[in-house]
């Protein structure tokens, strides 16, 4: 069963509810385990793997092993015409929809998610097989209904950290992979830990700005969207997002290091207010008379 339009049918045990998410990878369905009247995320994994059953179950017991609360608990895997990764259903909003519906956040809600990012981004790093997640972007991000913020599509990222595949490509959503995941050639697409520490620069900018990653203009300092940001986070983005791996953050560890010392740097504070004035400037040249806080800037 690999066509959509398949609420209402089955899939293994599973009655099919809906279609969450669909990639070049396959789609994410909603579904119920009427069994235990639970919803759950049933991930399509890739097709034309059907021989690699014995690495594929292994690496699902694996990711069984992962426990973090930003993650969804992996339940089982199973084929039938595929295969097939069920996951904990995680009910919200994607942060790319909550960013279109409300606009960028101020840079105190964009620390507190980028603290929780970074916190499961070094558990799977620090593992004693690390994992890279290699698909972080907005739309695998889950704002739920507490305003905490929870990875989603997990799966998939997770079978990708096992080791390049033959052909050496690697999905990946522009505006948010690093350059080396992405083939050109005569050079392999790759990914380490830096390369997930790129795709988290780019959703913290996305946080703070709402511009669109992919387009020429995400170039542009974020300060040209959003004048207030502290010049400390600015550069934190910055460092994450560089081209070359070796010139970005070579540890998580280092972002946090970086994002606790706020207001430490010689002039901080000072640098704070003059950009709180530039604010203000910048929303009375544009007309808009707006008073800070109405927007959650």
């Amino acid at each position: 069963m690999k066509e959509n339009g398949m609420e209402n049918s089955r899939l293994g045990k599973y009655r099919i509810k809906g279609v969450l998410g669909q990639g070049g990878e396959g789609c994410v369905y909603l579904a119920e385990d009427e069994s235990l009247s639970r919803l759950a995320a049933v991930k399509q994994l890739w097709e034309g793997e059907e021989k690699e059953s014995g690495r594929i179950m292994r690496e699902a017991a694996f990711l069984r092993d992962l426990r973090h609360p930003a993650l969804p608990v992996v339940y089982e895997l199973f084929y039938e015409e595929g295969w097939y990764l069920v996951m904990e259903y995680i009910a919200g909003i994607s942060l790319h929809k909550y960013i279109q519906d409300r606009g960028a956040v101020g840079e105190e809600q964009a620390r507190f998610w980028a603290a929780s990012l970074l916190d499961v981004l070094s558990y799977l790093h620090t593992r004693e097989k690390p994992v890279i997640y290699r698909d972080l972007r907005p739309d695998n991000i889950m704002v739920c209904r507490d305003g905490s913020v929870r990875l989603v599509d997990f799966g998939a990222a997770a079978f990708r950290s096992f080791g390049e595949r033959d052909s050496g490509k690697m999905a990946y959503t522009m505006g948010f992979a690093a350059p080396e995941q992405r083939r050109t050639v005569g050079k392999r697409a790759w990914a380490d830990e830096r390369s997930d520490i790129y795709a988290f620069g780019r959703t913290l900018c996305y946080m703070v700005t709402g511009a669109d990653q992919a387009a020429s203009c995400a170039r542009l300092s974020p300060s040209c969207y959003n004048p207030l940001l502290s010049e400390e986070l600015e550069e934190i983005i910055a460092r994450c997002t560089a081209e070359a791996p070796e010139n970005r953050y070579q540890a998580v560890s280092e972002i946090v290091r970086d994002l606790e010392r706020r207001g430490r740097r010689k002039g901080g504070r000072r640098r704070e207010f003059v950009r709180h004035v530039e604010k203000q400037v910048f929303l009375a040249a544009a007309g808009g008379g707006m008073i800070l806080g109405e927007r959650g800037i």
